[in-house]
This record gives structure tokens, C-alpha cells and sequence, in this order.
């Protein structure tokens, strides 16, 4: 059998995608070496990979990434991460790395190495070329390229280029939901379907009512993206309504201090896995994890994005008719009870998710990518 490393930071969305290739490399007997910060290692270890640490800084959780740069750049730019994952390969003899698409220092070190390798897109491909990632790269572009120049690699000059340089692009949404782009992806671009770590079967959710009752799941960020008063407003809409909500806080300092409604279960964590076959909807920040998660099981969203890559996001599942989008600006207490309301009541959304789970499942998701994984190795 093979052995595999995957390589991530700890930033929220970029955790599941990589853990469900982890757990159908697994599943085949391949061994598996997870590289990523220390909040990781449990996750990792419950998916049946190994772990190893970077040898980098942890991100702190009480605090928005934004205001961690120095700790971010080093993780995503810097030569740190490169060198463990050269370490890890020689040690293992690795077969194929996996790295995630934010690690452009592992990434160079992964293609200096002359392993096999491949980029997770754990956001869509425009992210990197029309928006956000791809606004950035003038920012980072310097950072990027002097790790390069340590490596012997030649600059690039774009996320696109950097993706260029290795065996496969993995994008972590069916074709049917990704969205269209000024620049055509590379050849080497495959589209995965979602790809959403499996459940545990001993995890059981809280009770959601009864069966005359929708039920409703809310999940915003597992990072601080300043959400506690967007996620009051949700609160506030849910109020004295005729659902039963659980809420997942994802932190416990973002549920002080909350005012909950009768009708609502606030858990700082409960799989989403456990929990989503039983809610008729989700409300959320719309990260693409979430996102993925709720229209695998053909539960329809009430997008109510933030920042970074969510407007996006929010704006596919508009586009695919599997919900509704409230941007947070706009999010009052009656705006989002509202846009939930048309999502339980109007079975199109109930339908547009399910069309995009049907899809998400022929394209294979991280069964797929472990098969391919072994036909690049052959």
C-alpha cells in the first residue's frame, strides 16, 4: 500500500476537506501522515492518520486571522512548513503529498522534492483568480517567491501558476456548483464533489422536536470572525417561531453572554455529520464547510457571509436555487426570519439542494481523490 502526506493550517474550512481524503486513503489501508498545527492532531488521529506538528505557531482562537499575520504568513508564505514536509517525505518515502492551496511554502517544497503532488482547493478556483486569494497575491507575491528562490524553484507570478507545478488541482465542489472564471482552470483541475469527513456513528445530536416542527441547524464560523452579534440577530429571528433550533457556537467565548429563545440548543460542538439527516434547514456564515456539509444531504441554506470567500459562496447557492442570502450587513432579526421562512416553506430550495447532492455523489468526493491518488502513483 501507499503512504500519503497531507499537509494544512487550521483555519476553519480548510480542516474537513482534508480529513475526508485523509479517511478514504485510510479506508484503502494506505498509510497516511497528517502535517499541520497542533489543533489538528486530534481530528487527524480520529480519522486513522498519523500526525506531526509544523514546527510553527498554533493560531490563537480568540482572535480573527486577520489580526494573526505575522502567525499566518509564516504558516502560508514561510519556508518552516516546506522544510518539515521535506523531512516527512524522506522519512516516510512518501508517494504523493496533498497539500492545501493557502501553503504556497509547502507547496514549493512539495514540488522541489520531485514527489508526486497535488493542491486541495478547499475554496473555489475563482477565489484565486477573480477574488479575494487573488487580490492578494501582489501582497504576498515577494514572500511567496524569496521561499522559492531558497528552494532552487523558479518565481511565479500568480496562484495559477503556483497551482501549475504540481500533478492535480482538487476542487473540493461539484462542477455543477463551482463557479465560472475569467481565466480556465488548468487541465490538470478536478472536481471532487464535496468533500465532507464521514460521520461517527456514536455521535447523537441533541432532541430537535418533534415531528410537526422544523428544525433548524445554525453554524457560523469555528473561527473568530467577529460573528457574536450577527449571531444574536440570528437568535433574535428565531425567536417565537415554529422551529426548534440548535446552534453549534463553535467557541464558548461566543456563547457568553447570548440571549437563547426557548426554542433554541446552544453546543460549542456537535458534528455536523450527526445532526444535518435531522434539520430542514441551515443557517450560516456560508464557508464553504458548512456549505458543503448541509447540500451533501440536500439540506437547503440561508447564507448570511461575512468576509473572505462567503459572499461567493452565498452567491452559488443562490445560483443552484438551494437557498437563500442575507449578507450580514443586511441581516436584521426580520430579514433573516423571513428569508428562513421562505426556505422551510418553498420545496425549491428543498429541491435545488438535492440536485447539487445528487451531483456532489457521481462525482465521488473523497473516494475519487484517493482513487486517483493511486492511479498518479502507479
Amino acid at each position: 500500500m501507499g503512504h500519503f502526506v497531507l499537509v494544512l493550517h487550521d483555519a476553519g474550512g480548510t480542516v474537513p476537506p482534508m480529513l475526508a481524503i485523509g479517511e478514504a486513503l485510510t479506508a484503502k489501508a494506505h498509510a497516511v501522515t497528517v502535517l499541520g498545527q497542533t489543533s489538528v492532531g486530534t481530528r487527524a488521529r480520529d480519522a486513522g492518520c498519523e500526525f506531526i506538528a509544523l514546527n510553527g505557531p498554533d493560531y490563537a482562537t480568540d482572535r480573527p486571522l486577520e489580526e494573526q499575520l505575522e502567525a499566518v504568513l509564516a504558516v502560508m508564505t514561510g519556508r518552516g512548513p516546506g522544510d518539515d514536509l521535506r523531512r516527512v517525505i524522506a522519512a516516510r518515502g512518501a508517494d504523493a503529498v496533498i497539500v492545501d492551496c493557502n501553503l504556497a511554502g509547502a507547496a514549493a517544497a512539495a514540488e522541489a522534492s520531485g514527489c508526486r503532488s497535488a493542491i486541495l482547493l478547499h475554496s473555489m478556483y475563482k477565489t484565486y483568480v477573480d477574488t479575494w486569494f487573488g487580490e492578494l497575491w501582489p501582497y504576498l507575491a515577494s514572500a511567496i517567491n524569496d521561499t522559492r528562490a531558497q528552494l532552487g524553484l523558479d518565481a511565479r507570478e500568480s496562484w495559477t501558476d503556483v497551482f501549475r507545478s504540481h500533478d492535480r488541482l482538487y476542487a473540493a465542489v461539484p462542477e455543477v456548483f463551482d463557479a465560472p472564471t475569467a481565466l480556465a482552470p488548468p487541465a490538470s483541475l478536478l472536481h471532487t464533489g464535496f468533500l465532507v469527513p464521514a460521520a461517527d456513528p456514536s455521535d447523537r445530536p441533541p432532541e430537535l422536536g418533534g415531528p410537526d416542527e422544523h428544525a433548524v441547524l445554525v453554524s457560523l464560523s469555528t473561527t473568530d470572525m467577529g460573528q457574536g452579534p450577527l449571531l444574536q440577530t440570528i437568535l433574535d429571528a428565531l425567536d417565537g417561531q415554529e422551529v426548534r433550533a440548535l446552534v453549534t457556537a463553535g467557541a464558548e467565548h461566543l456563547a457568553a453572554g447570548l440571549r437563547v429563545p426557548s426554542n433554541v440548543v446552544v453546543r460549542d460542538h456537535v458534528p455536523h455529520g450527526a445532526v444535518l439527516p435531522h434539520v430542514d434547514a441551515v443557517v450560516t456564515h456560508a464557508g464553504l464547510g458548512t456549505v458543503a456539509a448541509s447540500l451533501s444531504h440536500g439540506v437547503p441554506v440561508v447564507c448570511t457571509p461575512i468576509s473572505r470567500d462567503q459572499p461567493l459562496n452565498a452567491e452559488r447557492v443562490l445560483a443552484v436555487g438551494a437557498g437563500e442570502t442575507v449578507p450580514a450587513a443586511e441581516a436584521t432579526p426580520e430579514n433573516v426570519r423571513a428569508a428562513v421562512a421562505r426556505v422551510l416553506t418553498d420545496d425549491r430550495y428543498r429541491d435545488g439542494a438535492t440536485r447539487v447532492a445528487i451531483a456532489s455523489a457521481e462525482a465521488g468526493g473523497a473516494a475519487a481523490v484517493a482513487q486517483d491518488l493511486e492511479a498518479l502513483c502507479l
